[in-house]
């Protein structure tokens, strides 16, 4: 930033010419005339800058350049790469939305990557700090992702992921992870979860290498830097539901993972969940009613849909909704594993 200077010409004396007259004696000086006064005389409040140097003084420096940086291979099918083209980020998306990180914000887009849809639905929903605290937004057009690492003993080291916002499109719509949220009917072009999963393919190589499944605890582990383990639905059943009601009281991130996709109970539209599929659990509840205490378990499915279009008109489902409820034997019947964060 440069500084104005002002410099005060110095001004020759004036010598007053002699008369022969008788000489008054000389007033004296006021105290204004003193140092304090010459003091104030140069002070900048004194001399004040002219309209032309006051305005360029004004004048705000210009936004730093954009930086455009290398972008991960995007997924590839049968060895072949999917026709998705980057895209600038000249929509004017933003990091966040005006709702801030929601659960509700997370879309799972066309790449296998729904452990990982999952588990950043299941952070922000139980702290949406550590999603937040992860993404540095660094004003020229990148954002420095930190994720941790952790080794065998629970340590954990943090690293950090660069990227931009260019993103592989599909249409009008980045073609992976992206935001539900809108503002008065239209997209908020909100870039976290995209930033996020496009950070996550860097780390681990290319969205090819993130495209072909995965594990939610991993995820969570990245984001949160806390342990993540993972408990069978066939084992003692009482003390799953004891760890998945004290996670939800504790604001702990979970999420389940569905068995064979070939197994019959996921043809059944009337289920409404699909096998080698990862879903949030939102929590759990018990409802009394009664004499009776019916356990539920509340999910969301990353497709921001429960079910696939064609199976929500088989059975009526006309809202769609991506949130459900289901009973702790059903639960226990359709998924196989819970992955428990922290």
């Amino acid at each position: 930033m440069q500084t104005l200077q002002t410099k005060r010409a110095a001004e020759p004396q004036k010598v007053a010419p002699k008369v022969d007259v008788a000489r008054k004696p000389a007033a004296p000086k006021p105290a204004a005339q003193g140092f304090e006064a010459a003091k104030a005389a140069l002070s900048p409040a004194a001399t004040p800058l002219k309209p032309a140097t006051a305005a360029r003084a004004a004048v705000k420096a210009p936004p730093p350049p954009q930086r455009d940086l290398p972008d991960p291979a995007v997924v590839k099918k049968d060895g072949v790469a999917d026709p998705y083209a980057y895209k600038k980020n000249d929509r004017g998306a933003v990091l966040y939305g005006p709702n801030g990180v929601q659960v509700s914000d997370v879309r799972q887009g066309a790449i296998g990557d729904c452990y990982l849809a999952a588990a950043l639905a299941a952070v922000a929903g139980t702290s949406p700090a550590a999603i937040t605290n992860a993404i540095k937004d660094n004003g020229d057009g990148t954002f420095t992702v930190r994720f941790y690492q952790l080794d065998w003993t629970g340590s954990k080291k943090a690293e950090s992921v660069t990227v931009d916002a260019d993103l592989p499109f599909s249409g009008d719509l980045p073609a992976y992870a992206k935001s539900t949220e809108s503002v008065d009917g239209k997209p908020a072009h909100e870039l976290w979860p995209s930033i996020l999963e496009k950070a996550y393919a860097q780390w681990k190589g290319s969205y090819d290498a993130i495209g072909h499944g995965g594990n939610a605890g991993d995820v969570m582990e990245a984001l949160t830097g806390e342990r993540a383990r993972s408990r069978s639905t066939s084992g003692d059943t009482d003390a799953l539901w004891t760890k998945m009601k004290e996670a939800t009281e504790k604001k702990k991130p979970m999420c389940a993972g569905s068995g064979d996709k070939d197994d019959a109970k996921y043809k059944d539209p009337k289920a409404g969940v699909y096998g080698w599929h990862a879903y949030t659990v939102l929590g759990v509840e018990e409802k009394k009613t009664g004499d009776k205490t019916e356990k539920l378990v509340r999910l969301r499915n990353p497709w921001s849909v429960r079910r696939r279009a064609a199976d929500a008109a088989a059975v009526g489902d006309a809202e769609n909704k991506a949130e459900f409820t289901l009973t702790y034997d059903e639960f226990r019947r359709l998924y196989d594993d819970v992955y428990f964060n922290g």
